[in-house]
């Protein structure tokens, strides 16, 4: 029993140290949007989440910052959408996560590539009603 209580107390003071683990990160397409989606685990002291993007591997940018949803030991699932992706043909997106933890560390997630789906047509009213017939 106490190398069971001796093997959690370590576990523990480890997950505080390293803050979170990001372990899985994706970027779904849609219709003019990115959704990225990730889950981590043994957010101990983790502040947040900053979502990077950029149009190339070595220029990524601070999209946005994600607040962590607490101290959790256990799986947490995070959801964001990026409306702000520019029409253009075939433009590949590169998005990474920078975790921050609330002692000012921080930690990079692997980078992803998506491809958007890019919609010129204008929705009106009649071509809402359209689609309805």
């Amino acid at each position: 029993m106490k190398r069971m209580m001796g093997i959690v107390a370590l576990l523990l003071v480890s997950m505080a140290w390293a803050g979170a683990v990001v372990s899985e990160f994706r970027g779904e397409p849609g219709r003019n949007k990115v959704t990225l989606k990730w889950t981590s685990e043994a957010e101990i002291n983790l502040k947040g989440f900053e979502v990077q993007r950029g149009l190339n591997k070595t220029e990524l940018e601070k999209l946005d910052f994600v607040e962590a949803k607490g101290a959790t030991i256990g799986k947490t699932e995070y959801t964001y959408e990026d409306n702000s992706v520019f029409k253009s043909d075939g433009r590949v997106y590169f998005y990474r996560l920078k975790l921050v933890d609330k002692d000012g560390g921080t930690t990079e997630t692997a980078m992803i590539e998506v491809n958007p789906t890019i919609s010129s047509a204008r929705a009106t009213w009649g071509s809402i009603k359209a689609m309805f017939r």
